[in-house]
């Protein structure tokens, strides 16, 4: 057994559904019976296929379900037409670097990376985010950035300020490898803020 929380959880859900055997499930939930002896022999990790069609009919949590997280029944994790946008972010604190003034910080809804089977990220804590509002030399408007917080050696597009007319600013540059020779496009008075590991586009409501 490969995989045995994702089997237990479903033991667990077919418990609390009152579902006695897989063959049950499987007309409950339109789902291939053997996909179901599968999942419940624990020898597939990620039921993302068919989870939310298999928790609907389970009446559980998908959050709960496919990562451990919160309890079976937390309607909050529930995915609802209207608002499953919100299953998929989390809020945080997010740093706001506007073309003027000062920078400041906002606690707002950003999109969860940290929730998905599909990234290798690790926790949230190890991580800041940046928000780019409008369109500045290195980014377009509502620009979310997630940076690593630890600055590691290695490849990819770097975060950095720089100081204009006395405000802090923000820049990128590229590190890459060829064999042991390290090439940057990093500029000589830039102050290193950490690797970019996600950049998207997202709106985000600042206080007038």
């Amino acid at each position: 057994m490969n995989h045995p929380d994702i089997a237990d959880r479903l033991a667990k859900s077919m418990e609390l559904a009152g579902i006695a055997s897989i063959p049950k499930l499987a007309r409950k939930s339109g789902i291939d019976q053997n996909y179901l002896y599968r999942l419940a022999k624990g020898e597939i990790g990620n039921p993302q296929k068919y989870l939310e069609v298999l928790t609907r009919a389970l009446g559980v949590s998908p959050v709960w379900f496919s990562t451990g997280r919160g309890d079976p029944h937390d309607h909050e994790s529930v995915v609802h037409r209207e608002d499953a946008w919100q299953q998929t972010t989390m809020l945080t604190k997010v740093m706001v670097v506007p073309t003027e003034g000062d920078l400041y910080d906002v606690i707002a809804r950003v999109p969860d990376l940290f929730n998905s089977p599909y990234h290798a990220y690790r926790q949230p804590s190890a991580y800041r985010f940046f928000y780019v509002p409008e369109m500045v030399e290195s980014f377009p408007g509502c620009t979310l950035l997630t940076v690593e917080k630890e600055l590691r050696p290695g490849p990819g597009l770097f975060l950095a300020w720089k100081t204009v007319h006395g405000h802090k600013r923000l820049f990128t540059f590229t590190c890459t490898y060829s064999g042991l020779e390290v090439s940057s496009t990093q500029q000589p008075d830039w102050e290193v803020v950490g690797r970019v590991r996600n950049m998207d586009y997202w709106k985000i409501e600042l206080p007038d």
